[in-house]
């Protein structure tokens, strides 16, 4: 486990889930074209989920902008036009050790 890490408790749908929360991480959305964006952040990993998830926090950090949740449709706040429309999965995201 890594210096700083807390282990916590969610209370879920599906009832209690372990969770760990580690501080002074730095996350990056990655896109080909566009200037990486490094965002401090901290970072919290599920023993149940297999994919990450960001808080509307972080995605506001980004300047995402969701254009169709169905579709996992989205782009950069300030793109114009269809051809700047991304899909769910065109981005990654890093998290960056500080």
């Amino acid at each position: 486990m890594l210096d700083g890490t807390i282990v916590e408790t969610y209370k879920t749908a599906a009832g209690l889930m372990k969770a760990y929360r580690v501080g002074g991480a730095s996350t990056a959305l990655l896109i080909e074209g566009v200037e990486a964006r490094v965002v401090g952040t901290y970072v919290v990993v599920s023993e149940y989920a297999d994919e990450p998830l960001m808080s509307d926090q972080l995605v506001s950090e980004f300047g995402i902008v969701v254009e169709g949740p169905a579709k996992g449709l989205w782009r950069l706040k300030g793109e114009i036009g269809d051809k700047k429309q991304r899909k769910i999965g065109f981005g990654k995201v890093m998290l960056l050790r500080k």
